[in-house]
């Protein structure tokens, strides 16, 4: 059995680098604050709210049990009824306050254990300012809210209370609604280790948490596996070939993470300001490498470099064990798109590597200096994606608000392709807009005497795929069956000059911009053309006031940075 005891150089230094900690941790919040503002929701945002809006918490527990995430009910329906009219902007507060309560209890697991306490800070600090999982900021917030619980299943099983021992598999087991996290679970091999145990007690220490993983993969597999219209997502390709590929391209989001997030923090404050901050950001940490940034060096001693070696094989059997299972699917996690959140297992060991490969340097400056240029470079990049959430959002808002009003005008039921220009430009990491993005909010909105029109973009496959709109199939959520009407048309948007580019709106214009609501329920910042055989054609708006108590007005009003006006308040009796 290999020798999990205690690194044998003598007494254990104490943890060190807690100032690194601190650091990522007010830079991650300072730099995301930002985006609570942001307007618009992301992706399967749109679903969840939709769902919750027309089908109620009843219908939500129902969906989520299709798509075999039944805990994910627990955070998501808390989100929408502690903001049902701002339910994104709870969302992400929750999010970001489980994320740094995480950075906290890394720290507190890592330090505790010999094994990884000389890593404890950096790899904490790095996965406060991680580039490689970024979007807390939606409602993927449910994957820092499990890994709380995921987290506080190591300090309970290591507590002096017998209680607490007991409730750790309770813990891990909710947490493991995010089953992914099971990649984790090599950690608690080290973890559990103490040099006064034997192997025995170590193992029989880790029964539960083992039985505990083995419930939640066979129920994973049978009565809680994907159903309804999701059965079969994420089944595997028998296809070697594509699995390597899809594994290789998981793999790859690690020296493309650090790139992606080199590039983008710097477009944040322009090259020179950049530049500056990194210069300042490296000398001040060499300057103090000695004394408030000190790290430990991991080749001190043959004793700690065979440390180091089971750490490097911990992180890699983790960064295998997150990546294969979307591997065998043929999917896999890219820091480019919105499934960035694929990534959120193997992260751990990526960082923890990351943290391995710093320390590894012989001099104390050198260290911190590298460590001080990595942290500036993915808090710029975090700045930047707050930005970009923050322009995303205004851009959507603006364009479901006049596609709405255009919708309106004509009774005649319709399908719609909608061209976006530059669209790779303006959403947040290149991500489409599905069915849910583009109808949720007009089919919520709509005069419900007229029959209803749909709206597709042309870039994310609703088109393309022909089980959806080319066999007369219309979503909204993706789990309703609405027909086509058979009239077609194509619309074309374009964000500039109403809009300026990401790169080209400072900060405060866009606060400001985001925060005002628009002056008209019909009017927008962005020009929305229709096009016959590539000619422009101007459209015209109309605007439905539906009555200001129905489900979800507020919240959309809100979303869509509609006026207050823009809903009807029928009194009874009136």
């Amino acid at each position: 059995m290999m020798n999990l005891s205690e690194p044998g150089d003598g007494t254990s230094p104490p943890p060190s680098g807690l100032a690194y900690v601190w650091v990522a941790g007010i830079l991650a919040f300072l730099t995301s604050a930002p985006a609570l503002f942001t307007r618009g929701l992301i992706g399967d945002d749109w679903t969840s709210y939709y769902v919750f809006w027309t089908e109620g918490p009843s219908g939500f527990v129902h969906w989520m049990r299709e798509v075999a995430h039944v805990g994910y009910s627990i955070p998501m329906l808390l989100f929408s009824y502690l903001g049902r009219d701002t339910p994104n902007v709870w969302a992400r507060i929750i999010g970001l306050t489980c994320h740094c309560l995480n950075g906290v209890l890394l720290y507190r697991i890592l330090s505790q254990s010999p094994h990884t306490r000389r890593i404890a800070a950096l790899t904490s600090a790095f996965f406060l300012l991680t580039p490689f999982y970024v979007i807390r900021l939606t409602l993927n917030a449910a994957y820092d809210f499990f890994l709380v619980f995921y987290l506080m299943s190591y300090v309970a099983m290591n507590s002096s209370s017998r209680y607490l021992r007991w409730l750790a598999p309770l813990s891990l087991f909710f947490s493991l609604s995010l089953e992914t996290l099971i990649a984790l679970e090599p950690f608690r091999l080290l973890l559990a280790s103490r040099s006064e145990q034997s192997w025995w007690t170590w193992f029989t220490k880790l029964v539960p948490f083992g039985l505990t993983v083995v419930l939640v993969v066979a129920l994973r597999i049978t009565i809680l596996g994907k159903s309804g219209h999701y059965a079969g997502q994420y089944a595997p390709v028998n296809d070697f070939a594509v699995t390597m590929a899809a594994l290789s391209r998981h793999l790859d989001a690690f020296p493309a993470g650090l790139s992606y997030a080199f590039n983008h923090g710097i477009r944040f404050l322009g090259y020179t300001a950049s530049a500056i901050v990194l210069f300042v950001s490296v000398t001040g940490s060499v300057f103090l490498g000695t004394r408030t940034f000190r790290t430990p060096w991991l080749l001190k001693s043959s004793a700690v470099a065979k440390n180091t070696a089971l750490l490097i094989l911990t992180g890699a059997l983790v960064i295998l064990l997150g990546a294969l299972p979307y591997a065998l699917a043929g999917v896999y996690g890219d820091v480019t798109r919105a499934e960035s959140r694929l990534l959120f297992p193997s992260q751990f060991g990526i960082l923890l590597l990351l943290a391995i490969t710093t320390q590894c340097f012989p001099t104390p400056r050198l260290r911190a200096g590298i460590a001080g240029g990595a942290i500036a470079v993915f808090a710029l990049s975090m700045a930047h994606d707050a930005k970009w959430l923050l322009y995303d959002g205004l851009v959507t808002s603006d364009l479901l608000r006049q596609t709405r009003a255009a919708l309106l005008v004509d009774p005649t039921p319709k399908v719609v392709k909608l061209k976006i220009s530059d669209s790779g430009l303006l959403f947040f990491r290149n991500r489409c807009l599905g069915a849910p993005d583009m109808n949720s909010a007009q089919t919520l909105l709509r005069d419900d005497q007229t029959p209803p029109s749909y709206i597709y973009t042309d870039t994310c496959g609703d088109f393309t795929n022909p089980n959806i709109v080319p066999r007369g199939y219309c979503p909204v959520s993706y789990l309703d069956d609405h027909r086509c009407p058979p009239h077609r048309e194509t619309w074309l948007y374009t964000a500039a000059p109403g809009i300026p580019l990401l790169d080209d709106i400072g900060m405060i214009e866009l606060l400001s911009a985001v925060i005002d609501r628009s002056s008209s329920a019909t009017d927008g910042r962005g020009k929305l053309v229709k096009l016959t055989d590539e000619l422009q054609s101007p459209i015209g708006r109309a605007e439905f006031r539906p009555p200001c108590h129905r489900t979800a007005v507020q919240a959309l009003l809100w979303l869509l940075a509609l006026p207050v006006s823009s809903c009807e308040n029928i009194r009874s009796g009136g």
